[in-house]
């Protein structure tokens, strides 16, 4: 007889040929209509981002950055996307001052967006249908309306609340209309925003590069006391630049990740270290501890190493990817926790993800974020696009390979995922939620390759965050308590595993399985109960 312990959880969702995924519903369905259609899979990411920036809008939009990983079906391998926005000229640590850390808000705090040049990018290289077409349904929720989600009403109300006074009359116009934020199920109309997406879908990136909006953006971020041209505007597009992604070994598999400016390689050698010890063999206070301080190790190489990318940036990360540099920061784990030694480095953020699967076996792992919630906390002029915060990410510290500098990129949280099996996507997964990505990214691996997991149960299952600027480790309640006394023995220090700052972040995780020969013969897929996202298919 059937275990019946599936009547007491949420069940992954299965499909034979194609999967939309997301943390909203109208977000998905607006992704499996373009492949429904019989558009691929880079039509669907590219679909969902655009809705993103309406039931998101505190996460994700026209004013943020985008990062991606795009399986071909067609050329039989992945290729990376870095769609980050750069530093405006007037940027400098000059103007800044010295302070310990960079300013969270205000024009001091943005990148030029990024995120419109990857997702053209994206299209002219591997899309089958226009940006106009894709988001003709994104068009219509913003100006027609849409529902908010529970947990997003949740997001703006805290945002809201962080801002406080300090919100701008533009953003109170255009995001709090009733001077509150939404409730739940409460109909947002974002016209401003509408017209906005409606001249980039019909202009391409020119629409947000060049003309009124790029003017409206540039006279923004100047007036905020951060001098910034059109042409700084205009540098963005066609920067979105195709890298080639860093990868690890882990459990046979091979995990990919986006290299610099992406803190990509955070996830990458903390699952590199972890790949040398039996996890599944441990009690479970002693695998977190061990998942704790491979991920400790890989924030301080982040931290230390990780900024605007250069040659020797990427050797010094090859070598610490390789058998030789994980083996020596293996031994570098005790049974002891290590001391915070990086305490302001932490890289806070939220993000949207979304992924997508086709029945040509094309994937796409893809993230969209203006970092903070509400950004910069300013709106680019009547345009509705709302600036992010990007630059935070920067280091105050002069000579850092992160310090600001015009034209640089800041260390950037954005890490889409993917897994390769015998040379094929496996998986594709991504965890939203700052420094929550390759925490999460790493927890979830192991959940599934470790205990045996499958997608939804692996992004359901309790999980921790460490937070480097205080070195706390933060632990879901769902743990049984002696797990938290052990940790506490070993020398870990707990924090409040009930305030905002330890949200675990929304987790997403597609697995394609295949027959002898390679074939995908169905999808699976989990979505994470923390945020209000569904996976559909057919």
């Amino acid at each position: 007889m059937a275990n019946p312990a599936f009547l007491d959880r949420r069940s992954p969702v299965f499909a034979g040929r194609a999967m939309a995924s997301s943390s909203s519903p109208l977000v998905t369905r607006v992704g499996l209509r373009v492949l429904e259609q019989g558009g691929n899979a880079v039509d669907a990411a590219v679909a969902m981002a655009g809705m993103l920036a309406l039931a998101e809008p505190m996460m994700s939009g026209l004013g943020g950055d985008t990062m991606v990983l795009v399986w071909s079906a067609n050329e039989q391998r992945v290729f990376g996307l870095n769609g980050s926005g750069r530093a405006p000229s007037g940027a400098s640590l000059e103007r800044i001052g010295p302070v310990p850390l960079m300013p969270d808000h205000g024009a001091a705090s943005v990148t030029i967006p990024g995120a419109v040049d990857g997702w053209c990018a994206l299209l002219e290289r591997f899309g089958t249908r226009s940006l106009q077409q894709l988001w003709e349904p994104v068009i219509a929720y913003a100006r027609q309306g849409y529902p908010v989600g529970e947990s997003i009403a949740g997001f703006w109300d805290v945002g809201a609340a962080l801002m406080g006074q300090s919100a701008s009359a533009k953003l109170r116009e255009v995001f709090l209309p009733d001077g509150a934020p939404p409730q739940p199920g409460q109909l947002i109309r974002l016209p401003q925003l509408a017209d906005t997406l409606e001249r980039v879908a019909q202009e391409g990136r020119q629409g947000l590069y060049e003309g009124p909006v790029a003017e409206a953006i540039a006279s923004t971020i100047s007036a905020g006391g951060v001098p910034t041209t059109m042409a700084d505007v205009a540098a963005q597009q066609h920067a979105a630049a195709w890298v080639e992604p860093l990868s690890v070994g882990f459990r046979g598999r091979e995990v990919l990740g986006l290299p610099p400016n992406s803190q990509g390689v955070v996830a990458l050698h903390a699952l590199g270290i972890l790949d040398g010890l039996p996890l599944a063999a441990m009690h479970e206070a002693e695998r977190l501890h061990h998942q704790i301080e491979a991920i400790r190790l890989g924030f301080e190489l982040a931290i230390d190493v990780v900024g605007e990318p250069t040659p020797a940036m990427l050797e010094r990360l090859q070598q610490e990817l390789s058998q030789e540099g994980l083996a020596a920061a293996r031994r570098r784990i005790s049974a002891q926790a290590r001391p915070a030694t990086r305490p302001q480095g932490g890289n806070s953020g939220d993000t949207s993800y979304v992924c997508a699967v086709d029945g040509e076996g094309n994937a796409v792992s893809l993230m969209t974020s203006i970092s903070g919630l509400f950004g910069s906390w300013l709106v680019a002029g009547d345009t509705g696009v709302l600036l992010n915060n990007r630059a935070a990410q920067f280091s105050s510290q002069p000579g850092h390979p992160n310090a600001l500098a015009p034209g640089h990129r800041p260390r950037h949280s954005i890490l889409p995922a993917m897994v390769l099996r015998d040379g094929l996507p496996e998986f594709v997964m991504g965890v939203i939620g700052g420094n929550a990505h390759p925490q999460g990214l790493t927890q979830i691996l192991v959940n599934a390759l470790d205990l045996g997991m499958n997608p939804q149960q692996a992004v359901d299952a309790p999980r921790f965050k460490l937070i480097m600027q205080t070195g706390a480790v933060h632990i879901d309640p769902q743990f049984k308590p002696d797990v938290g006394h052990e940790l506490v023995a070993r020398g870990h220090q707990l924090g409040d595993s009930y305030g905002f700052i330890s949200f675990k972040g929304g987790a997403q995780m597609v697995r394609l399985h295949r027959d002898d020969a390679g074939q995908c013969t169905s999808l699976e897929a989990g979505v994470d109960h923390r945020l209000d996202g569904v996976a559909l298919g057919f």
